[in-house]
């Protein structure tokens, strides 16, 4: 199929609702195909999904006692991953005055329930604790005076919030469904809408929509020569850069029903890489993100490789060039962690030219299984190695540490480590029972290197800084 074929949106494909209360627009997916010789990509046209809740009987300028409205929310990426820590409600009337002790909320969401010996995935109910309730505009900026938007703000944890859901059965992170906010009047509430006291206050249960901190994010769609479809993400710095980086996500992140290709950015703090502070480090850097179709460790079974080979190196390959060629990238760096580090490490072995520099955090690559002939294409090349030395998941004593020695031996010149005893919380928001930095799982050591934190054990160079050295070269 030459050339493109764009879907036309016509009037059957938008849903409308002329009703006294409300009227909405739904623009669908847009899709734009396109074949170039063997290889062919398709692009998903994020932001064409557009929900708007608008007032079609009540101008919002007079006070009620009964309030009616909607609500959407704001996840956003953090150290353990997701969670939703904001929602803005359109509300049918202006309010002059609303607080925090005011509102309750409840959510309501599919989670894996880690009581239950089966580890079952189920819909419960969780309180959310409310921070800051103030008048906002409709994008949720505080605002002085009477405003129809107010915007809620809730507290999120490591166990509180996220609208992500790990299960125990698939052994994937997917979006649960249904995840739910439930807004209603708290005991005692004095909420005032332009001199009216509000006595009645009904939001709409279902989201309106929603925005992460992984937006600026545009997905896409590869076919490679072997049939293997990745769906993937990107970023593009808004001033040009000749160095095109790529992000390989953990097992956890792999497609799955209910997945997205988001999921790879937000599983942990990937959104770090399209930042201010990262993005200046290295002097500008496109974003790569490409979502498995099962697990990088998969050796064509769908089971674990056994023998330290991955059906995806061609593949990968084939998106990775592809995408270094449209974008106009001059030289590539790679990292990842757990099943993204195994990755890494797999992409360097058996193309051990094409970096400029690799990043392999708790990765997964067996050592006893590693070829001397492998190590020596490794010892050739920059690498920086991190992971927590009480790593349970991925035992660096059989993975990172001797293939470090190895390489060492080898005669590799610029191998940089990171190992902490433990991976905790450096924030100082967190913290345990006891008031210590609250410790998260040993193989979470991607944590550090996401906060710029990862310091080689010898030299002082911090992970990020090491990364733009290799590029400058």
């Amino acid at each position: 199929m030459a050339g493109q074929i764009k879907k036309v949106i016509k009037w059957n494909d938008i849903g409308y609702n002329m009703g006294c209360k409300r009227f909405e627009i739904v623009i669908k997916l847009t899709y734009v195909f396109k074949e170039e010789n063997l290889m062919k990509k398709s692009r998903l046209v994020l932001s064409a999904f557009m929900a708007l809740g608008l007032v079609a009987c009540s101008s919002g300028d007079t006070g009620s006692d009964t309030i009616e409205g909607t609500y959407s929310y704001q996840v956003t990426g953090y150290d353990w991953g997701s969670s939703v820590n904001k929602a803005v409600l359109t509300l049918d009337h202006k309010l002059s005055q609303i607080d925090a002790q005011d509102l309750t909320v409840t959510e309501t969401k599919a989670a894996t329930d880690w009581t239950d010996a089966n580890f079952a995935v189920k819909v419960s109910d969780f309180a959310r604790e409310v921070t800051s309730v103030y008048l906002c505009d409709e994008e949720g900026n505080a605002v002085e005076g009477d405003s129809k938007y107010v915007a809620v703000e809730m507290y999120v944890s490591p166990n509180d919030g996220s609208p992500i859901n790990y299960s125990m059965t698939t052994s994937r992170n997917s979006w649960s469904d249904p995840y739910t906010l439930a807004f209603t009047l708290a005991d005692g509430a004095t909420v005032d809408s332009l001199g009216e006291t509000v006595t009645s206050f009904t939001i709409d249960v279902a989201a309106s929509g929603y925005t992460t901190s992984a937006d600026m994010f545009e997905a896409s769609t590869f076919e490679a020569t072997d049939g293997v479809t990745y769906n993937y993400v990107t970023y593009e710095p808004a001033e040009k850069s000749d160095t095109l980086f790529v992000w390989l996500h953990g097992a956890g992140e792999g497609e799955a029903e209910g997945s997205s290709p988001l999921i790879p950015v937000l599983g942990n703090k990937v959104t770090a890489l399209a930042g201010e502070e990262f993005q200046t480090i290295v002097g500008g850097a496109a974003i790569l993100a490409p979502q498995s179709p099962t697990m990088w460790m998969d050796d064509g079974t769908g089971n674990y490789t056994s023998d330290n080979s991955s059906m995806y190196t061609e593949s990968l390959m084939e998106l990775i060039e592809d995408y270094k060629t449209e974008y106009g990238a001059t030289q590539v760096v790679i990292a990842g962690c757990s099943n993204g580090g195994f990755m890494t490490m797999d992409m360097m072995i058996n193309y051990p030219d094409y970096f400029v520099a690799g990043v392999p955090i708790c990765q997964a690559k067996t050592d006893a299984l590693i070829t001397d002939d492998q190590i020596s294409a490794l010892a050739g090349q920059n690498i920086f190695f991190i992971y927590s030395e009480d790593d349970t998941t991925v035992v660096p004593e059989n993975t990172s540490i001797p293939t470090i020695q190895r390489l060492k031996a080898a005669g590799a010149q610029n191998v940089m480590v990171f190992s902490p005893e433990h991976v905790v919380d450096t924030s100082g928001m967190y913290k345990d029972a006891d008031g210590n930095a609250y410790k998260y799982s040993g193989h979470w050591s991607w944590i550090y290197f996401d906060n710029n934190e990862a310091v080689d054990d010898t030299t002082g160079i911090d992970s990020w800084t090491w990364i733009a050295d290799q590029l400058n070269k």
